[in-house]
């Protein structure tokens, strides 16, 4: 079933039904049964109905003499669709809570900003999940919990008393429970608390729930090989994960918040875990390649996907929590986490490698020398030094699996946690640089890269290296494209003129 790289969404609408709305009481139905009749039930004497006014328009007016149209054939024009296709002067289906133009490109659909009760609720049907389908559509309009209880139960907004079951997020929660979370880590302890500690969190908050069945959804939709099951779960993903950003944002963009998360480790932790979530989240939704018009996340415009700047976040909460973090749910994470980090360390030292290390020795001369010319120049300095320490802990990394891969170590279990320790620990230095961005910092990027490659049989992670690579490619000129040489023929692309 498990498909062997991450799939765009197809355009295929044939399960998205849009109900039509009923008529209000009191005015003809298209049939004219249950009509009623005026002046108090008095009888009237049957009308002939009213001629239909024919409406011409430009395009339906006959040529005059000796033209012919030639145009492309009319079609209805959409007045209600959403802002993306307007730009981009395409169709919109008006699909809610996402249109499925913006579901193919892995974009970011204006209706799922839109404020509650702007937008037709419709039913996003799904073959054989009729009840889930339509609690999927109540769920779409739902609006946002209160800031003021943040820790409310999720799964308990409905009365119990209700005939109405929440099928389609019992179904993300349990597929979270049983599959997604054994593909967010290798190491078993890690994965017991994502199944556990998180799950027992996001109960009691709102938004850490949604970000779960999110990701959840993005995952049941990557299984599918029916194309409308596809466009369904990555529907309803983007709305889940919408609406727990709307609500954690609310708890940052108050100054006066930010003195609560330090008062409040469980707040902060809360925090944390839910932009932890959005990494997962970010990397695991549809995309596209940038030649193809696509985006690698939702904001087209920058040079790299928004994920690799969301790991500075998570790093300033966790400099906000600091050792009590420890003392929070998020104990078995932080945990592991630094383990990776000492094991790491250890062996930099075992290895005795200096600065003429394999395939990076020739990027860093090359870094080295163009930075030479630009000394001299305002914070040439602090880049230099932001692109040696990159370089030092790139080289620990790439240096560690090209020495299993060549039977010169002992195999370790591959963990992604790895590849994200060296994006931590430059997310407040290189990465700023790459929204700039700078040849060196592009480049560096792009060997990074090598990295992702090795762990691309995560789910979330498969496609990534690729794209990179080609986005690096296509940023850098003549002169920088052969600084990523050895990136290039990794990924299998080769070096392109």
């Amino acid at each position: 079933m498990s498909n062997s790289s991450n799939p765009n969404p197809s355009s295929s609408s044939s399960s998205l039904l849009t109900p039509s709305p009923s008529s209000p009481a009191g005015t003809p139905t298209p049939f004219g049964s249950n009509v009623p009749t005026p002046h108090g039930g008095q009888n009237v004497p049957p009308q002939p109905p009213a001629p239909v006014p024919t409406i011409v328009t430009h395009r339906q007016q006959q040529p005059p003499v000796g033209l012919t149209y030639t145009g492309r054939r009319t079609h209805k024009k959409s007045r209600t669709g959403c802002a993306i296709c307007k730009a981009r002067k395409i169709k919109c289906d008006e699909r809610h809570p996402s249109c499925l133009n913006c579901i193919s490109h892995g974009v970011e659909c204006p209706f799922l900003t839109a404020p509650p009760g702007t937008a037709t609720p419709v039913t996003l049907g799904i073959p054989n999940r009729t009840s889930g389908a339509r609690h999927a559509a109540k769920t779409a309009t739902r609006a946002s919990r209160s800031p003021s209880s943040p820790s409310g139960p999720y799964l308990h907004s409905q009365s119990v008393e209700s005939d109405v079951l929440p099928l389609l997020e019992l179904e993300l929660l349990h597929n979270f429970t049983s599959r997604t979370y054994l593909t967010l880590a290798s190491d078993a302890g890690v994965r017991e608390f994502w199944r556990v500690d998180v799950v027992d969190a996001a109960l009691k908050c709102d938004f850490i729930m949604r970000a779960v069945l999110a990701i959840s959804s993005l995952h049941l939709a990557y299984h599918q090989e029916s194309s409308e099951r596809r466009d369904f779960y990555t529907a309803q993903g983007m709305v889940l994960h919408q609406k727990a950003s709307r609500e954690a944002m609310k708890y940052l963009s108050d100054d006066g918040q930010h003195h609560l998360l330090r008062e409040d480790k469980n707040a902060a932790a809360r925090l944390f875990l839910f932009s932890m979530l959005t990494i997962y989240f970010a990397l695991a939704s549809p995309r596209r390649p940038h030649s193809e018009g696509g985006s690698f996340f939702i904001n087209e415009t920058s040079s790299f996907p928004e994920w690799t700047f969301l790991v500075t976040g998570a790093k300033s909460l966790s400099s906000v929590l600091g050792p009590r973090g420890h003392e929070t749910m998020l104990a078995p994470f932080l945990a592991y986490g630094g383990q990776r980090w000492r094991t790491h360390r250890a062996k930099m030292q075992e290895s005795q490698m200096g600065e003429a290390w394999g395939p990076l020795s020739a990027l860093r001369q090359n870094i080295l020398g163009s930075m030479q010319k630009q000394e001299g120049q305002e914070g040439a300095q602090e880049r230099l030094a932001t692109y040696i320490h990159a370089l030092d802990e790139l080289e620990l990394s790439l240096v560690i699996i090209t020495r299993e891969q060549n039977g010169e170590g002992a195999k370790e279990e591959k963990d992604v946690l790895d590849a994200m320790l060296w994006l931590w620990e430059v997310s407040d230095s290189l990465v700023p640089l790459l929204k700039i961005p700078t040849p060196e910092a592009v480049a560096i990027f792009a060997h990074f890269c090598i990295l992702w490659k090795h762990h691309e049989r995560t789910w979330w992670l498969q496609g990534w290296g690729d794209h990179l690579v080609e986005r690096a490619h296509e940023i850098l000129d003549e002169e920088h494209r052969e600084w990523i040489e050895w990136p290039m023929r990794v990924v299998g692309l080769g070096l392109r003129r």
